[in-house]
């Protein structure tokens, strides 16, 4: 019977930690989800309109968080998620074609 016992208990303890993994990764992909959601313009900003409506800012001047998420993070996010999709053969020359391609999607006027 302590045997059985140490057996159920083992299996719970799996079971807690197989759970905790996927909570964890679940948490991971909505994050990336809503950052890709809100880079493709699902953020409630449509692109162009909000960005006239500011005055233009000097990208130097800003910390590196906000210089990042103002100008590589919308395209990386987006990039990233096609490239797991995806599974090239060659992730690193997809990445770079991938970033080339869709440059236009992302520029206004930052560069």
């Amino acid at each position: 019977d302590g045997e059985w016992s140490h057996l159920t208990e083992r299996r719970e303890q799996d079971t807690t930690g197989r759970q905790q993994r996927m909570d964890s990764e679940a948490e991971s992909s909505d994050v990336v989800s809503d950052a890709v959601e809100k880079a493709s313009g699902g953020g409630g900003e449509s692109n162009g309109e909000s960005s006239a409506k500011r005055p233009r800012v000097d990208m130097s001047s800003l910390p590196t968080r906000q210089y990042l998420d103002q100008t590589v993070v919308p395209i990386l996010l987006q990039a990233v998620t096609q490239l797991n999709k995806e599974r090239p053969g060659d992730p690193i020359e997809w990445l770079a074609n991938y970033l080339l391609k869709n440059k236009p999607q992302f520029t206004n006027g930052n560069t």
